[in-house]
């Protein structure tokens, strides 16, 4: 076995297109290329501690398939939001492998945004569910939440790859992975001109901190996504484009993470 010096995975969001990345990393696997460290929002935060749980892809659609709709939505007139973050985060803790960050095999940690103070807030400790589900609070799908004193909503509005907080926790070398074209599959349109207007101001601070903090290596995985009802005929082909990706960067992935005293 060729070793490698360490290197983390940083996953962007794309809603449950992230399921991609899964694909990715089983390709990254077959060549021992093993992150060291998963780093994740939004949809990425849910792949990137799933993955950092050591689960197979198989597993991963397994997992994500309890989550189906109909068992999280919202029937309270009251609250604003299709999804009710209770329910869902009731069951995404009763599915997860590990609850904490510090019983996790593979490090791993969750970006999101406070929204009050307009800027990043790093969790890698305490309860794995709820800082998922805050990393996916966008609404009028999810409501942001309270979580030890913040009022935390998607990563993605204050964060990227957030390369610089991995480096922070010692990784030297950081490999981003985005899925992108969350509007162009089966979105219906009230949705859709949500999306474009959020990927449009987040498109800004995409810039800004890869001017300021670029990773080693930034890949797109760029397709029409599925929309949240046809998942279960997406898997296969999600997977396969994430595997496809992966063989396609190769070369450059291993230049990136080869140890030099090997």
């Amino acid at each position: 076995m060729t070793a490698h010096k360490p290197f983390a995975l940083s996953l962007s969001g794309g809603g449950l297109s992230s399921l991609a990345y899964a694909g990715f990393v089983d390709e990254l696997k077959k060549h021992n290329l093993v992150p060291s460290y998963y780093a994740g929002l939004s949809g990425g935060a849910m792949l990137g501690v799933l993955l950092a749980s050591q689960l197979s892809s198989l597993k991963i659609i397994e997992l994500l398939k309890h989550l189906e709709t109909y068992k999280v939505l919202n029937f309270r007139l009251k609250k604003l939001e299709i999804i009710d973050h209770n329910k869902i985060k009731t069951l995404l803790r009763s599915l997860l492998p590990y609850k904490k960050f510090d019983e996790l095999p593979t490090p791993a940690l969750v970006f999101t945004s406070d929204l009050i103070q307009k800027r990043p807030v790093v969790i890698n400790s305490g309860d794995i569910a709820s800082a998922i589900i805050a990393s996916c609070g966008l609404f009028p799908m999810l409501q942001p939440i309270k979580r030890k004193g913040f009022l935390l909503g998607d990563g993605g509005f204050t964060v990227y790859y957030g390369a610089q907080y991995l480096r922070e926790q010692g990784i030297e070398t950081v490999i981003g992975v985005d899925v992108t074209g969350l509007c162009e599959g089966n979105v219906p349109g009230i949705f859709n001109a949500l999306y474009r207007q959020i990927n449009s101001s987040i498109t800004s601070n995409t810039r800004y901190e890869l001017s300021q903090y670029p990773v080693d290596l930034d890949i797109k995985i760029t397709f029409p996504a599925p929309s949240i009802f046809t998942i279960n005929k997406k898997t296969k082909h999600l997977l396969g484009l994430g595997r496809h990706i992966a063989q396609k960067h190769l070369s450059k992935i291993k230049e990136i993470v080869r140890n030099e005293e090997v």
